[in-house]
């Protein structure tokens, strides 16, 4: 809570409306103000630190570098409370005081973590707090329903305007009710598109591995995909497919994690070089199974020596396209991903009637007596066992591919990018110096502290190491090491 009210009240407001959990102990900062008389005779007030007192006038206090609490009775040591979490309540002028004097410190740092309540803030403090949280790595939001609050709204990631008055034309976005439930659906819409965004991006890059193998595969043989074929795969296939994934609305709740934001994580390389396998090895298994059997007629070129000539209908043609059309549906159901960042694809009618439609249609073309299908897609007759053989292979491809992305390739993704950074180790040549360092100092700042164990100094190990993410964010790493949760 940010707010020009008097701290004792904004702590109380914040309680009642469990900003502050309960049994959580508050703490309020006070300005030691010794009244001091210059040479002149006049009085002045230096500002020379900070204290930090229990709300309710309990014998408690934090220390003020260290921000650990202490009792200030020897005869009570108050145990109990002192093990209860905490908070801090700052004012204006606190906050004005530590920023010109200890900004950038660690007690700076968490302070800013551990505060719950900023009171007596006037628009320009507003606007620097946002600002020293952002430094901190945090994505930063502010609701505001005032003139006074516009700095902050500019200065947010996410600014929410409450009313419709000043307030409005700084915020990015404007609630049509005076309250900050709107943050929620603004975060699990937020999270809704950006999962809908990343699924997008890998259904359309399995799709081009998906096309690009089975066109290198006719091009062994100088054929190609016919132009219905390409005219039905791009207009009718993964168009409506990709239209649909995108109208998934958000869940119903939010959970603690976030959904990947950034199209090279590791979980979104190891989910597009595992589809690519999958994908391009059932095709490579399907055509290589075809060409096994006696009634297999490979393309060949209708005058000698002129590649040109080869027909493109053809078994080969046939049976790729049509498995490959398979894999167009399939894939799009895969990263139909629901909960717990989008509603289950159950719920996306249009999606489920384009996947149901073409998949019906897909199946009239392979198994049904339909010649004018055939003729206008420059399909042959294939024999009628072969056809169900195909479709397996598309059923199991589907299968292989919907437990990849849901249970193997989250949990192969870290160890793979460790692997990937061992081996990078390796080649450049750090890896013996990483070793013959023995953890010391650069990985203890890779890992941002060590382990304290039964009294032991216990130092992480290279595979820690390898897991360590160098733009990892501040505010991450100053939780870890306070024990607060983020």
């Amino acid at each position: 809570m940010c707010t020009g009210d008097n701290p004792l009240t904004a702590v109380s407001v914040a309680q009642e409306c469990s900003l502050i959990a309960p049994g959580t102990t508050v703490f309020v900062s006070h300005l030691k103000q010794p009244a001091l008389c210059s040479s002149d005779g006049n009085m002045f007030v230096p500002l020379t630190s900070v204290e930090w007192k229990e709300s309710t006038g309990q014998s408690i206090e934090l220390d003020p570098v260290t921000l650990i609490p202490k009792s200030t009775d020897p005869h009570n040591a108050c145990k109990t409370e002192l093990n209860r979490p905490y908070c801090l309540a700052i004012t204006g002028a606190a906050f004005a005081y530590l920023e010109r004097h200890a900004q950038g410190t660690p007690a700076w740092k968490h302070m800013l973590m551990r505060a719950a309540v900023f009171a007596r803030m006037s628009p320009e403090q507003k606007a620097a707090l946002v600002d020293h949280l952002q430094q901190l790595g945090y994505i930063s939001g502010f609701c505001g329903d005032g003139a006074n609050d516009c700095a902050a709204l500019k200065t947010a990631d996410i600014g929410v305007s409450l009313s419709e008055a000043e307030a409005s034309v700084a915020a990015p976005f404007t609630s049509r009710v005076s309250d900050i439930s709107c943050v929620v659906q603004l975060v699990r819409e937020g999270r809704c598109s950006i999962a809908t965004s990343i699924a997008c991006f890998k259904y359309l890059g399995i799709y081009s591995i998906i096309q690009f193998t089975t066109c290198c595969i006719l091009y062994s043989y100088d054929v190609n995909l016919t132009n219905g074929q390409f005219l039905f795969v791009d207009l009718f296939a993964v168009l409506p497919i990709t239209v649909c994934l995108d109208r998934f609305e958000p869940f119903s709740r939010l959970v603690p994690r976030r959904p990947t934001a950034s199209l090279a994580s590791k979980r979104v390389i190891a989910s597009l070089i595992g589809h690519t396998v999958l994908t391009a090895g059932f095709q490579l298994a399907v055509f290589a199974m075809s060409a096994s059997q006696s009634w297999y007629h490979a393309p060949e070129p209708a005058t000698p020596g002129d590649p040109d000539s080869t027909p493109e209908k053809g078994d080969l043609n046939t049976i790729l396209f049509v498995f490959s059309a398979f894999q167009y549906v399939f894939m799009g159901v895969v990263f139909a991903i629901g909960p717990p960042y989008r509603q289950r694809a159950i719920r996306n009618y249009a999606f489920v009637l384009v996947t149901v439609s073409l998949l019906a249609f897909e199946l009239g073309v392979l198994l049904g007596p339909l010649p004018g299908l055939r003729s206008l897609f420059g399909l042959v007759k294939v024999q009628v066992g072969w056809r169900f053989v195909v479709f397996g292979m598309a059923v199991a491809n589907f299968v292989m591919c919907y437990f990849g992305e849901r249970v193997v390739f989250p949990l192969v993704a870290a160890p793979a990018a460790k692997m990937c950074r061992l081996a990078r180790l390796v080649f450049t040549g750090r890896l013996s110096e990483i070793a013959r360092r023995n953890s010391t100092k650069g990985l203890i700042d890779a890992v941002d502290t060590d382990t304290e164990l039964s009294g032991a100094r216990i130092k992480p190990s290279l595979w820690t190491y390898l897991g360590h993410r160098p733009g990892r964010k501040e505010y991450k790493i100053l939780a870890h090491m306070h024990g607060l949760s983020i």
